[in-house]
């Protein structure tokens, strides 16, 4: 069995170890021992060391590192990364009176993260919506651990800033579904609101319709004019679809010079309507280089038991007699 005193002189220096405050009766019952004066000298001299190591290692840790208080979010110490992403960021006082909680927009998540760090002690890759100084928001990815600091609950953090990472992610996202040149959604992406929207209407009885638009005299544009000029001309209908249709509709590339825009709850007579609306507004534009131009249509409209691929032949099939006819015609099937 460890004796009284051997049990006192390992607490003792468990606290020290520690940081915490030692008691003052080992230090009156034991401080003129020179053993006891050797052996505490030699321990705070390595605590000393380590914590010269820490601090070291803790200013040149590349990512932005704090240490804030538990309950009141009051910095405690940061290094020189953390220093540079807020000067970066707009925020260049950081005094006594910096308060963590200026950094939060979401406030909730820090509730969050606190509450996860009491619970465990850990908490990883939470991610922020940090508001810096001039009101601009920024991603930070946030990895936290609950520390202790002269006996007080401390959070050690680590603070990056992921905001370009998750433009580039959002920017990915959009080329994935984007037609790149005309920036209406590409043909994958159709396909994807074709088959929800034949799912909704077996669900639910909803209508819905769809229309091809195709560019007449596309290819004697480009042989005459050159790619770009017909490119531009591809952009112009594009957006000439977009700004006339409801927020509700979807507009889409479908092919080199076929637009499809698909109309929930919308039945044939409408899309018809809409589809002679765009041929006006087409055959009455003037566009640059080209000036005239005219598209043909085909409507069609959904029917039980259909599939995405019948509709769509229905549609080719009215936009081939309305090229038949003399193009700039709307056709339904």
């Amino acid at each position: 069995m460890v004796n009284v005193e051997i049990r006192e002189l390992i607490k003792y220096l468990k606290n020290i170890v520690a940081d915490e405050k030692p008691e003052n009766d080992v230090l009156e019952k034991y401080g003129k021992d020179p053993d006891f004066v050797e052996l505490d000298g030699m321990v705070r001299g390595i605590r000393s060391a380590c914590k010269k190591h820490f601090e070291m290692i803790f200013d040149l840790f590349p990512d932005p590192t704090i240490i804030t208080t538990m309950e009141d979010g009051k910095l405690f110490a940061y290094n020189r990364a953390f220093l540079k992403m807020i000067r970066t960021r707009g925020k260049t006082i950081i005094d006594e009176s910096f308060n963590i909680h200026d950094l939060y927009f979401e406030l909730d998540k820090r509730d969050q993260l606190i509450a996860e760090l009491k619970r465990t002690g850990v908490s990883e890759n939470m991610e922020i919506m940090v508001n810096d100084e001039n009101n601009e928001m920024f991603v930070g990815l946030v990895s936290a651990q609950a520390i202790n600091i002269d006996g007080e609950p401390h959070i050690l953090s680590v603070i990056r800033d992921i905001t370009q990472i998750k433009r580039l992610e959002e920017e990915i996202a959009k080329l994935s579904i984007m037609d790149k040149l005309t920036q209406v959604f590409n043909r994958p992406k159709l396909d994807d609101f074709l088959q929800c929207e034949l799912e909704r209407s077996e669900r639910t009885k909803a209508t819905f319709a769809i229309i091809l638009v195709d560019v007449d005299s596309l290819r004697s544009i480009n042989e005459s004019y050159g790619n770009p000029v017909g490119d531009d001309l591809l952009v112009a209908v594009a957006a000439m679809l977009q700004n006339n249709v409801r927020v509700t509709d979807i507009v889409g590339r479908w092919s080199g010079e076929e637009f499809l825009i698909i109309l929930p709850d919308t039945d044939e007579k409408g899309a018809v309507t809409l589809a002679e609306k765009i041929k006006t507004i087409v055959e009455n534009t003037n566009f640059k280089i080209v000036g005239k131009l005219t598209a043909s249509f085909g409507v069609s409209a959904y029917r039980k038991d259909l599939l995405p691929a019948t509709l769509i032949s229905r549609a080719l099939a009215a936009r081939n007699r309305a090229k038949e006819k003399g193009q700039n015609r709307v056709e339904c099937q």
